[in-house]
């Protein structure tokens, strides 16, 4: 009986640190991101580029939350989608 629960401890042991280690690769991106967007507000991203600066910052708190919330696919398209949103406002900004 004990032998079993060690066992068990050990799966779900692992287990959590699996999958925490696969989302923090995410988390520590987060920063790139945020300077990235505000980069682009400070080359007036907000004035020339209101739609993809919008869309950037609702994509950024969607990377945060799904990031933090150790879901790899969430943040793996918030990611995707926040990129997108960066280069065509940046593009936008002569």
């Amino acid at each position: 009986m004990l032998k079993k629960i060690g066992v068990w401890v050990l799966v779900l042991g692992l287990s959590f640190v699996l999958f925490a280690g696969c989302a923090a690769k995410y988390r520590k991106m987060f920063p790139d991101y945020e300077a990235r967007l505000n980069r682009l507000k400070g080359l007036g991203g907000e004035q020339k580029a209101p739609y993809e600066t919008a869309k950037a910052e609702n994509w950024l708190k969607v990377f945060e939350h799904e990031a933090g919330e150790n879901d790899e696919k969430g943040a793996q398209l918030a990611m995707e989608k926040l990129d997108y949103y960066l280069e065509q406002g940046m593009m936008k900004i002569p």
